[in-house]
This record gives structure tokens, C-alpha cells and sequence, in this order.
């Protein structure tokens, strides 16, 4: 008798961690943007500020861009490492680093270079991932990529997409299959 009531114990203090945790961190915690917005940017920089400010949370990121991270058309910005930020302040939780298909080889030996990585890549039929404090990091090339479900934040950079990748970049949003509330366009000038 006594171990029965240890099991039922267990079990309410289990389903309770699971409510907690799901009111904590799980769908009922993301935020979003009303209405639509698509704005253009400069830096890194600018994307950081626009992210913190906005309010969002708990969210899906997709980068289309060649450098994940600090570099746009080849011009570092190391003071500012905006989606490591975003994803140690929980604004983002799973970011989609798309590459063009050009680029893909040169982009995995820079992944492959990577000092800082802890835990080993993980690699999939797509491309690869690696785990962050705050979440995944998936990167794959374009060629690969089929937009989720849920809305996202999306940062593009347009120089460095062939005219075919550009119209099929445009062409989720446009569609709805890529469904997001926030488009940071890198304009660079």
C-alpha cells in the first residue's frame, strides 16, 4: 500500500512538471508580431536590435544567408553575433540556416572548422545539426530546405542567391509556405 501511494505521487508530480514546463517554455510562451512586418537592415547589428525589441520569443529563425551568424556578403561584424544572442535570450529556439547550393562545400568545411563546438555535429540526409544553449541549429543548402508549419522569423541576404534561388526564396514566402511575421531584408548600404 505504501508503494502505491509513492506511485501516484510520482505520476501528479510528474504531469505537473510537464504543465509547468509546457506554460514555461512550450507553445503557450512564444510570442509574435502583429501585423506583418518587413524591414531592411544594415548589420547584424540591426537584426539583434530589431529582435530584442519587437517583443518576440521562443521562436523559429530561417537565415538564408551564406555566413551563419556574423558575416553578410563577406564583411565580418564580430561585435555582434546576433543569432548566438537570440538564442541565450530565448528569443529564438530553433534556427534554419539556409545556404545557397553554390556555397554548400565551402559552408560544411567552415562548419567542420568550428573550435568552439562541444558537442559533435549531428548529420542528417539534409544537411547538419548542432545543438546551442538555447536550441538546434540546422543548416542545409536551399536545395534541401522544406519550410515547417509554424511561423518564423526570416533574415534574407539577397546578393548572394542566384536568380533561380531568389524566386524560390520569394516564392514560400509568397505562398504561405514559409509563413512568417518578421522578414529582415540585408541591405548593406
Amino acid at each position: 500500500m505504501p508503494f502505491r501511494n509513492l506511485s501516484i505521487t510520482a505520476i501528479m508530480l510528474f504531469f505537473f512538471c510537464v504543465l509547468v514546463w509546457t506554460f514555461t517554455y512550450g507553445p503557450a510562451k512564444r510570442s509574435f508580431i502583429i501585423p506583418d512586418k518587413t524591414v531592411a537592415v544594415k548589420s547584424a547589428e540591426d537584426i539583434d536590435s530589431i529582435w530584442h525589441s519587437s517583443g518576440v520569443h521562443g521562436r523559429v529563425a530561417v537565415l538564408f544567408t551564406r555566413h551563419l551568424n556574423r558575416q553578410f556578403s563577406g564583411i565580418a561584424i564580430p561585435e555582434t553575433d546576433y543569432l548566438d544572442r537570440a538564442m541565450r535570450h530565448g528569443i529564438v529556439r530553433t534556427a534554419y540556416h539556409i545556404v545557397p547550393d553554390i556555397f554548400w562545400s565551402e559552408v560544411v568545411l567552415e562548419i567542420m572548422a568550428r573550435q568552439e563546438l562541444i558537442v559533435p555535429l549531428i548529420a542528417t540526409d539534409t544537411g547538419y545539426i548542432f545543438l546551442h544553449e538555447g536550441g538546434r541549429v540546422h543548416v542545409m543548402p536551399l536545395s534541401k530546405y522544406i519550410p515547417g508549419q509554424e511561423k518564423a522569423l526570416v533574415v534574407i541576404e539577397p546578393g548572394v542567391w542566384t536568380q533561380k534561388e531568389d524566386s524560390r526564396i520569394d516564392g514560400f514566402i509568397k505562398s504561405g509556405q514559409l509563413s512568417t511575421d518578421l522578414v529582415l531584408i540585408i541591405n548593406g548600404k
